[in-house]
């Protein structure tokens, strides 16, 4: 086992900061958020441009004969090529940043005729999450303690290459069924080299599991990992003891999940194909 030290745009950074009162809004602008803007490749200049607090002409949304007053004027609007992309409110480490009105007027204004952003994000210190106009669910909600293990998926979405993109993120492919379809769950063992992973949760009482991605001939595939008690003592010593112990404090009934927050873990994974079938509205897969 081995592990790989994961870029971190806030190294340094003190988070016990975030529970001190003189800790407000502005320092969450000048602390966290612009190392993580600057991470993401935005500046003052063109092409992949920071506007600072843009006040609408008309601030109002109009529905029908009705019109909504629009009471926010987000700290951020990022222009890629003097073409809006998305924007940024930063907020107090005490305020609610999901299913809040916080929320709702950062949409408006992303919708407002005079911006027309698909992407809009809020930021209180704690956690980053962002929102598609499309979806009622953020698509990223993340922790900022654990921004360096989501930093690739952020950059994917929000980096100035990418954040004008149709369609940021997709599918891989299910590595089990994958392997089904070539037959190899006769197999009775699949040994996966250096497999990183970054997260553990908990599914019962006793079981645990964690999912990842890899890289097989040039195709990019999802593989899911369900193991009992026995494998996650086998553990000890090959990831962050703290994590072992946070899924062992489990409450019953409650589903936890452990992320690690700076670095992936390489395991070597011996395993056998699944026979349990799950699927969604998006994808079928094995575990």
């Amino acid at each position: 086992m081995n592990s790989e030290k994961l870029y971190n745009v806030l190294e340094g950074f003190n988070f016990d900061l975030l529970l001190q009162p003189e800790f407000k809004e502005d320092s969450v602008r000048e602390e966290i958020i612009v190392p993580i803007i600057k991470g993401l490749g935005y500046t003052a200049n063109l092409p992949n441009q920071i506007i600072r607090s843009r006040k609408l002409l008309h601030p109002f949304v109009s529905i029908g004969s009705q019109r909504k007053p629009i009471h926010i004027i987000p700290d951020y609007l990022f222009e890629v090529n003097g073409k809006p992309a998305w924007i940024l409110d930063a907020k107090s480490p005490l305020e609610k940043i999901t299913n809040s009105n916080h929320t709702e007027q950062a949409y408006s204004y992303a919708i407002h005729s005079e911006v027309r952003v698909k992407y809009y994000a809020l930021c209180n210190g704690l956690e980053f999450v962002l929102y598609n106009i499309e979806e009622v669910k953020p698509m990223i909600h993340i922790p900022l303690t654990a921004l360096p293990i989501n930093w690739d998926t952020l950059k994917k979405c929000l980096a100035p290459e990418n954040v004008l993109s149709s369609n940021p993120f997709h599918l891989a492919k299910d590595l089990g069924l994958h392997l089904k379809r070539l037959g190899f769950d006769s197999f009775k063992s699949l040994i996966f080299p250096k497999t990183p992973i970054d997260h553990i949760t908990q599914l019962e009482d006793l079981m645990f599991t964690t999912s990842t991605g890899l890289t097989l001939h040039n195709d990019e595939f999802v593989v899911t990992f369900d193991f009992d008690i026995e494998i996650l003592n086998q553990l000890h010593g090959k990831i962050p003891e703290e994590v072992i112990k946070k899924l062992l404090e489990r409450k019953p009934g409650e589903h936890k999940q452990v992320r690690f927050t700076d670095r992936i873990y390489y395991v070597n994974i011996d395993c056998n194909i699944g026979e349990n079938l799950a699927e969604n509205d998006k994808e079928i897969f094995y575990h």
